[in-house]
């Protein structure tokens, strides 16, 4: 996908939780088929897509606290206990296949706890765990109350934009936009746990809150800083750089 068409999801881009019945459209299964492979390739993550038996996870209030009504598919996040890096790459590469998926019309919704983590054991294979999964279909264009009210919710917990940011000199143009991109990063309970810092012309990100999620948190916007800035690239790992590199010459990642 251009970079451009990444940005453009980042702004439409908002967690459903109420799913029609509408199948997804087969070419854009085969699309999110093809781009779990070439991630799962690139992170050494086992993710993968299941079609038509979300309600497994998710039926019945005591499963999702009534907080998912009709989902029909979801993304498993899995990988194995011994991959470096595995919270953040779940969030890095589970974020990517959000965006694409926004792209193509889909609804999603990352989903940490309200699921039944039992009826998904079986995706799991040798020391493999499943960290989260990613609700994804159709929904209907107005938002459900419940939806409104969860919206309401969480945006009473937004940090400001310069709360994540430490620079002690003035931030160039592509730092702002980085951040710009960050800020519209979903993350758990809405809390913002991680700060980009800026010093002597080096960004590095951290957590900020001792989170579960944490790190899945900072992978998410940590992807979204790169699609923003557009000049480098990250190193895994808390704490870690930001690389320039010359990835975005032809508008493609």
């Amino acid at each position: 996908m251009k970079i451009e068409e990444y940005l453009s999801a980042m702004k439409k881009r908002c967690s459903r939780r109420k799913y029609t019945n509408r199948p997804i459209d087969s070419k854009y299964v085969q699309q999110l088929e093809d781009s779990i492979a070439l991630y799962n390739k690139e992170s050494g993550l086992n993710i993968k897509l299941v079609i038509g038996s979300g309600a497994e996870l998710f039926s019945g209030f005591r499963k999702s606290y009534g907080l998912f009504v009709g989902v029909q598919n979801y993304i498993a996040m899995i990988g194995s206990k011994t991959l470096p890096n595995r919270m953040e790459k779940v969030g890095r590469f589970g974020e990517k296949i959000i965006l694409e998926a926004t792209a193509m019309g889909l609804s999603t919704c990352w989903v940490g706890t309200s699921y039944d983590k039992n009826a998904a054991k079986e995706l799991c294979e040798g020391n493999e765990e499943l960290d989260c999964v990613i609700a994804v279909g159709y929904s209907d264009e107005k938002h459900s109350l419940k939806e409104r009210m969860m919206e309401y919710g969480t945006h009473r917990q937004n940090k400001s934009k310069e709360a994540l940011i430490e620079a002690e000199e003035h931030v160039p143009e592509w730092f702002k936009q980085g951040m710009d991109a960050v800020y519209l990063a979903p993350t758990a309970r809405n809390l913002r746990p991680f700060v980009f810092e800026y010093k002597d012309g080096q960004v590095t990100a951290s957590t900020t809150v001792p989170t579960e999620t944490a790190m899945i948190d900072l992978g998410i916007a940590k992807l979204h800083f790169e699609l923003g800035a557009r000049v480098g690239s990250w190193d895994y790992g808390n704490g870690s750089h930001y690389y320039f590199d010359d990835k975005w010459k032809d508008g493609d990642i």
